[in-house]
């Protein structure tokens, strides 16, 4: 059954990519095919091809979406924050965005596609995010007492908070539900952000 069927032309681009991540999500990278992405979106290959240039540009849109999206839910959060509670929200909200997008938190950050390669521009996007993490980093360690140079603080907290997210994701976790599984990610951030105080 196709993932939808006729759509208005401005919402083409946006019915093919959740056709694209889908399909990546069921399936794995070996299924998604500009002829599979296609069927499943309702269109022709042409309209693939017209909105993406090709399978590598369509993988390249998802990352980039991703990276966009996921970082308007850290600046949502970076917003709300107070400064002592403002590194520890960007995490909640970090684990929050991946459980919520699986798929494409795998293709920014796990290669669930392995024959793509960002382009600069993608890159760029991607680690744009980094730079909040790192202005929020320098912003709240006064307020919570950090010690040491922001851009190092903030890229070992990101690891760990990725690499916990990667376990949980992978279902390798070992949590028995998800209460389990946020206290067992509070505590590890709080041990990443005691590791980092004066």
């Amino acid at each position: 059954m196709p993932y939808a069927t006729a759509a208005p032309a401005a919402d083409t681009r946006a019915v093919i990519l959740a056709a694209a991540i889908s399909i990546l999500q069921r399936q794995g990278a070996g299924a998604m095919t500009v002829r599979s992405v296609a069927a499943a979106a309702g269109c022709s290959t042409t309209g693939v091809y017209t909105c993406f240039g090709g399978k590598a540009g369509l993988v390249e849109a998802i990352y980039i979406g991703g990276f966009e999206n996921f970082g308007e839910a850290l600046n949502t959060a970076r917003r709300k924050a107070p400064a002592d509670r403002l590194l520890t929200e960007l995490a909640v909200a970090y684990r929050a965005w991946a459980r919520a997008h699986p798929t494409q938190y795998m293709v920014m950050f796990g290669r669930a596609v392995p024959d793509y390669e960002p382009s600069e521009h993608a890159q760029a996007v991607s680690l744009a995010t980094f730079d909040d993490m790192v202005a929020s980093t320098s912003a709240t360690m006064a307020a919570i007492e950090l010690a040491g140079d922001p851009v190092d603080i903030a890229f070992h907290l990101w690891a760990g908070i990725h690499g916990h997210i990667s376990l949980e994701l992978a279902g390798m976790d070992l949590a028995a539900d998800e209460t389990e599984r946020a206290e067992r990610f509070d505590r590890g951030l709080q041990r990443l952000l005691r590791g980092c105080r004066l």
